[in-house]
């Protein structure tokens, strides 16, 4: 899963000139996310390190990532 975020994020950055500040996915996307980490890392430390926000949607399929100024003024 982490390896599918960094390509998001690489392929994001290349077409926008932007790192993305927000990432979807659905539940079974964060479990897998969170196995890639030691158990001691919170959801919120993994975020931190990708330097992103994350969104709780069941009804993606696919993860994907987005910037959007809101979540910019939020983590500022």
């Amino acid at each position: 899963m982490l390896a599918y975020i960094y390509r998001l994020v690489t392929s994001f950055e290349q077409e926008h000139g932007m790192h993305p500040n927000l990432l979807y996915i659905n539940q079974d996307h964060l479990q897998h996310l969170k196995a890639a980490f030691d158990s001691r890392f919170t959801i919120v430390e993994i975020m931190s390190m990708l330097n992103m926000e994350v969104i709780i949607d069941n009804s993606s399929v696919h993860p994907h990532v987005c910037w959007t100024q809101v979540a910019s003024r939020m983590a500022s």
